[in-house]
């Protein structure tokens, strides 16, 4: 039998053909001075995606859904395939910056045992830095603050400031959770407090698997040395109102999940009421923002039918 890679790197792709192409050019460029194996799972696409990364990238280890999963059993499946030493969840629409080299990682991991989960710097199209790729413990406090951007107001209190924004974005921190985007994990972790929670479809089940393996006692840290730009939502931007729903679905199996039954009925009341509040406005919004594309839409139609009829 082979020596087993030091990492398994895990993509799932749906419908992002492209996409997926580029993440992989982007990932074989560096990946220097490891050994490394590449799984991808198809999670039931319905373009080409399956045939043309099999194609162009004839070593990685494809295998498709037969119908769509979603994002947890999607990485699931990857994850129970892979042979390496650490594990790394990536998503199918990042690339890396020159700089980083994923050996340096797997060097800081191997010197810092009491480490579970670590993850990288993630910067936004925008250059800007993408602010769930480093985040405290999820406490009602901190969460509320966020949502009404008070964090804004009181950028030192840290008791209050979910994303850790009082922190240098290039210094190596132990935080409460890390962006699933890129989630390198200690296969000893797995083995400890099991893989992903399914009853997560797509968002949260990264906040929920960092917060386990904080339980069960290591430590989870944000390592920016590697960075990664992140088109955030490549496969939710293709439906944006079932990703809204799917979000707040996340938020409210990890409140249930983690803290109602600590919680009074008043307590848990006032949580499931500010969570359809925070609903039914990014749901206004989108549906809002999607009329204006219709107007925008129909009016250059009539002005194009204009310009014909004039001509």
């Amino acid at each position: 039998m082979s020596k087993s890679p030091d990492l398994s790197i895990i993509i799932g792709t749906y419908n992002s053909k492209n996409i997926t192409l580029r993440t992989l050019s982007s990932l074989y460029a560096h990946r220097k001075h490891i050994s490394f194996e590449v799984i991808v799972i198809d999670d039931a696409s319905t373009d080409d995606s399956f045939a043309a990364i099999k194609r162009k990238f004839s070593k990685v280890r494809m295998y498709r859904n037969d119908k769509n999963l979603g994002y947890s059993k999607t990485y699931n499946r990857g994850t129970k395939l892979a042979r390496g030493r650490y594990i790394l969840h990536l998503n199918s629409d990042v690339t890396f910056t020159r700089e980083s080299h994923l050996d340096s990682l797997v060097k800081f991991m191997d010197s810092h045992k009491n480490i579970g989960v670590v993850g990288c710097k993630v910067l936004k199209h925008d250059g800007h830095l993408d602010l769930p790729c480093r985040h405290a413990i999820p406490t009602l406090a901190n969460v509320l603050f966020q949502m009404f951007g008070l964090h804004m107001l009181f950028p030192r209190w840290k008791t209050t400031n979910y994303y850790m924004t009082y922190l240098d974005i290039n210094q190596s921190t132990e935080v409460g959770g890390i962006l699933g985007a890129f989630m390198f994990i200690r296969r000893s972790v797995i083995k400890k407090i099991g893989y992903l929670d399914e009853k997560f479809y797509m968002y949260c089940e990264d906040t929920d698997f960092c917060y386990r393996t904080i339980k069960a006692g290591w430590k989870v840290f944000y390592y920016p040395k590697v960075t990664i730009r992140h088109i955030h939502g490549g496969t939710s931007q293709q439906f944006r109102f079932k990703a809204v729903i799917l979000f707040h679905l996340g938020m409210l199996h990890y409140y249930n999940k983690h803290h109602k039954r600590k919680s009074s009925v008043g307590l848990n009341t006032c949580v499931y009421l500010g969570l359809l509040l925070r609903f039914s406005l990014y749901m206004t919004i989108e549906i809002v923002r999607r009329l204006i594309v219709h107007l925008q839409t129909a009016m250059m139609s009539m002005a194009e039918r204009g310009r014909n009829v004039r001509i």
